[in-house]
């Protein structure tokens, strides 16, 4: 298995170089690249296995520290991400234990090739992007419109 999960790494790398990708080594953790999505910033996008046998590629959304769960709730945003990630194959929109949003695809080491390397790769910064430049925004607005209803009404309550 280490052999086979070195390869791997040794192919991942070079992919990476294909791609035209700086990165970084994160020590057992995997490799991070910095991507730039234009005018709405930076995201960082995590290459790493997850046993026993997966190329799991992902980027953290939101953290769960950002916007109550409550107010994610209220605005619909978990129904957003599920219908995205249904109705359109490249994106993948998920949330761990802690309530942080996430952008993750997964590869079977053994499917391990460049092309499905890019176009998972791919999907992840596409999934990145339509998040911060179309969800974002509309998360954002939802929490200020919920804030004021709540302040406005809080003092009657």
């Amino acid at each position: 298995m280490k052999l086979i999960l070195k390869e791997a790494a040794v192919k991942i790398a070079k992919y990476l170089r294909l791609m035209g990708k700086e990165f970084r080594v994160i020590k057992d953790m995997g490799v991070a690249v910095e991507e730039n999505l234009g005018e709405v910033g930076k995201t960082t996008i995590v290459v790493s296995f997850r046993p026993p046998e997966w190329v799991e590629i992902k980027t953290m959304l939101m953290s769960s520290k950002e916007v109550d769960r409550e107010v994610l709730h209220e605005c619909g945003v978990f129904e957003i991400l599920m219908r995205l990630s249904h109705d359109f194959a490249e994106l993948s929109f998920c949330m761990d234990h802690e309530g942080n949003i996430y952008a993750k695809q997964n590869i079977l080491v053994g499917a391990l090739s460049f092309d499905v390397f890019r176009e998972e790769y791919d999907a992840v910064y596409l999934s990145a992007l339509i998040f911060r430049r179309e969800i974002l925004p509309k998360i954002k607005k939802c929490v200020r419109d919920y804030q004021e209803f709540k302040d406005a009404y809080s003092g009657i309550m």
